[in-house]
């Protein structure tokens, strides 16, 4: 409906446009102004010229808001999803930061954060515009590495295995962390929420 509102107020400006001129030049006819001289007579292809000529412009001009209207839309539209990755990634980083998440928790989380972005991509294939391979890359790895230090257990020795303060244990269901694995964590969520930024400023961008 707003492209066509604008057409139409466009029509209405152009009409206003129009019969000031004709307006203008019957005055110019038949008012005798010193210093001037105004042709009596009308080239009518001058003037068919004229409106064809403003008639496109109008057109062409409305044409193209509307197109920037509808890129601007789908990108809205998709750095929303990508700011709802982020929050998924927040929430999880939240939780872990605890020392502790059910495994089912963080293994649906990662789940959920790679395959909105499998999604994502594949909307933006069918848009305009496109993400470049090297942002995409690096969120899959360290998506990849958020998976490995959050669910697995690392392989440990016979001396490790008694130790009270072993980086990642599992009990009943439930994830618990060391202050280092913490700390590790925390830092590959935040690499991935900047990740998660840039792409929504290079989505603007484009």
């Amino acid at each position: 409906m707003m492209p066509m509102k604008n057409l139409r107020n466009k029509l209405i400006q152009f009409g206003i446009y129009i019969t000031l001129i004709a307006f203008g030049y019957a005055i110019a006819r038949f008012v005798n102004l010193p210093h001037f001289e105004v042709s009596k007579t009308i080239d009518i292809s001058n003037v068919i010229t004229l409106i064809v000529t403003a008639w496109l412009a109008i057109l062409i001009t409305t044409v193209f808001e509307k197109q920037n209207n509808d890129y601007r839309v789908e990108k809205d539209l998709i750095i929303t999803r990508v700011g709802n990755v982020f929050d998924i990634a927040a929430s999880l980083q939240l939780e872990s930061n605890t020392g502790r998440i059910h495994l089912t928790e963080a293994s649906s989380s990662i789940k959920r954060i790679n395959s909105s972005l499998v999604s994502i991509y594949k909307i933006v294939d069918k848009c305009h515009f496109s993400i470049t391979d090297d942002i995409k890359e690096r969120i899959k790895n360290n998506i990849s590495d958020l998976r490995s230090i959050l669910t697995n257990t690392p392989v440990i020795t016979d001396e490790e295995l008694t130790s009270q303060d072993l980086p990642i244990t599992i009990r009943d269901s439930i994830v618990h962390y060391n202050k280092d694995r913490v700390s590790e964590i925390e830092v590959k969520f935040d690499v991935l929420k900047d990740l998660l930024l840039e792409l929504q400023i290079e989505i603007n961008k484009k």
